[in-house]
């Protein structure tokens, strides 16, 4: 079997409230390139609709696999990245030997300085459709190729919690726990003492039936960091994410050494040796790696690296298609070391419009694709009309 077809989509499609308005009206719009936007309080670009760029790879013996690259801005980067560089190296070739096939495709670009970013999420993308080919080929899900599954029913926190006023956002909170939910996590970084009051609020208004944890969306220094890490030791919450600058390695490990409240980060580094002076600094006390950033095989690859060094994970999911979630799904299924999934209810629910049976989360937990490779099917007239081949 050999790949004669390499195909990136830039896909775009409404995400409803996602930064709690009304979204936009028309959910099936033609796609196109989206006025992007700073969200107050928030460092970084974001769209109003969700971006990512799909792969789909085609063989001669009729198999395909789907893959995603998480690109939330700007898919046709990345997606140039595979038409252009990717593709044209992988035809051919056997698709059922991804571990080799990532090890190639990464050495095309890396001495280069291309070992990060927009680079590896092609890679990511292609990764993951060929691990989807082969787990059709052998006629087992992914899991099952990585030697799992140790479950099939994962835990998750639910990201993001909706509402304009505190009353509304304990009203969301109390609806998830009405149906099994128990854990959470709040978007904060608008300054130590309204985050503190907020996540206050938030487990007060859980009656102690509910664990609740902060993403601080890397808005603080680390003395501030440590200020609100004191508040939040005291309220007992889940953790406190991204709180510093993303690339400071030492600052995050003098936060991590001074509190005893969990540290979490990881979402921006894709690869192994990204991960490594983290782990050696013990920069966090839980790593959250995102496959749809670093692709089956490195993800794996990242766990594992976690396990050595006594590091618990969550795997990050942001947003995007179900493709890369089923992906972390696989991933997390043959994964002792990850704890908890991400999952968003908005993202998810808009997203499973691509699927012709779509991934369900209930009861606190969230159901791994049955059947072969991913254990998805794409539903292709969708992916058609919420996206573009990138030419």
């Amino acid at each position: 079997m050999k790949i004669t077809a390499v195909t990136a989509y830039a896909v775009r499609f409404d995400q409803g409230d996602f930064f709690g308005g009304a979204g936009h009206a028309d959910k099936d719009a033609a796609p196109r390139a989206s006025s992007y936007l700073v969200q107050p309080g928030w460092r970084g670009i974001y769209s109003p609709r969700i971006e990512s760029m799909v792969v789909r790879v085609d063989t001669d013996a009729g198999l395909f696999g789907y893959g995603e690259g998480a690109s939330p801005i700007a898919p046709e980067v990345s997606g140039q990245a595979v038409r252009r560089i990717l593709a044209p190296v992988l035809t051919g070739r056997d698709p059922c030997a991804p571990r080799a096939l990532r090890r190639e495709m990464y050495d095309l670009m890396n001495l280069r300085g291309h070992a990060g970013g927009s680079m590896i999420d092609a890679i990511s993308a292609v990764d993951q459709a060929l691990w989807d080919i082969a787990g059709k080929a052998a006629g087992l899900p992914v899991h099952a190729l990585l030697g799992g599954p140790g479950r099939l029913d994962l835990p998750v926190y639910v990201s993001g919690i909706r509402g304009v006023t505190i009353d509304e956002r304990i009203a969301t909170m109390r609806g998830f726990m009405s149906r099994g939910f128990s854990q959470f996590k709040h978007f904060g970084g608008f300054g130590v003492e309204r985050d503190a009051e907020t996540i206050g609020a938030l487990i007060d208004g859980a009656d102690g039936k509910a664990r609740i944890a902060i993403d601080a969306l890397w808005n603080y220094d680390v003395t501030d960091a440590v200020r609100l890490g004191r508040r939040l030791e005291r309220l007992d919450a889940l953790w406190l994410e991204a709180p510093i600058e993303p690339e400071d390695v030492r600052g995050n490990a003098e936060l991590a050494r001074a509190l005893d409240l969990t540290i979490a980060n990881g979402e921006t580094l894709r690869t192994r040796l990204e991960f490594l002076p983290w782990f050696e600094a013990r920069a966090f006390d839980l790593a959250q790696p995102d496959i749809g950033r670093s692709g089956i095989t490195e993800g794996v690859a990242i766990i594992d690296l976690a396990e050595a060094f006594h590091i618990p994970v969550a795997l990050h999911l942001g947003t995007g298609t179900p493709v890369m979630v089923a992906a972390s799904l696989h991933v997390a299924a043959a994964s002792p070391q990850v704890k908890l999934v991400e999952y968003q209810p908005v993202v998810l629910a808009a997203a499973n419009r691509l699927l012709k049976q779509p991934i369900s989360c209930e009861g606190g937990q969230i159901r791994v694709p049955e059947g072969p490779g991913l254990g998805i099917e794409v539903d292709e007239a969708v992916l058609r009309k919420l996206s573009v081949p990138i030419d």
